[in-house]
């Protein structure tokens, strides 16, 4: 028997995917959530999750991926909406495959046999995809700088942006330069406020929101 988790912001969704795969007979559904923490905080994680790509949380897709890989867990994304620069950052950050939700519980089912075989499937979707995947060269930004460009290219203060990650507004502005620095070496210069945003969003760091001020 093949026990799996499942990661979804649907509750709907969620439940209607427990009880079709309760009428499998090598395939259960043990562990349920809303959220990469809470399936974490549960004390039965099975080897293998499906994990929404995109949880409305303002999680960051390949961050959710590395840490469930990074536990041992063997990730399948799966997407209403097909992105390319997520798609591509999930499998670069260690997702085993990628199924869009359009396809039929089969095709998932089928999925998941070969991942508990040990194998890496690559549906048509997935190959299409990668294949256009058609990033610019992203710098290597820590975690903080992430949070530092997507705040303050939201359009908040850097006093706001340093309440919200409770850091001094120096700090932020240290981060601030070196997000300019970082990006100025891959050949992509910020060189007016917007452009913080611009680069956030062509770079897929989570999905962008505006902070309480």
């Amino acid at each position: 028997m093949i026990e799996i988790g499942a990661i979804d912001n649907d509750q709907m969704l969620l439940e209607g995917m427990s009880a079709w795969m309760s009428r499998l007979p090598d395939i259960t559904l043990t562990a349920l959530a809303v959220s990469v923490d809470e399936f974490l905080a549960a004390t039965r994680r099975p080897r293998i999750v499906i994990l929404d790509l995109n949880l409305e949380n303002f999680t960051d897709p390949a961050d959710n991926v590395r840490r469930l890989v990074a536990v041992g867990h063997t990730v399948v994304v799966v997407s209403v909406i097909p992105d390319p620069v997520y798609i591509a950052a999930t499998t670069e950050a260690g997702a085993s495959a990628y199924v869009l939700k359009a396809n039929n519980l089969g095709v998932l089912a089928d999925v998941i046999r070969q991942v508990a075989a040990g194998e890496t499937p690559m549906t048509t979707e997935h190959a299409f995809w990668l294949g256009r995947d058609a990033r610019p060269e992203r710098p290597q930004l820590s975690a903080r700088e992430r949070e530092v460009l997507v705040s303050y290219g939201s359009g908040c203060t850097v006093e706001a942006v340093g309440r919200v990650l409770g850091i001094a507004p120096g700090t932020v502005r240290t981060y601030l330069d070196r997000i300019k620095e970082k990006y100025a070496r891959a050949g992509r210069p910020i060189e007016h406020r917007v452009q913080f945003l611009d680069r956030a969003r062509e770079d897929g760091f989570g999905r962008v929101r505006l902070p309480p001020k």
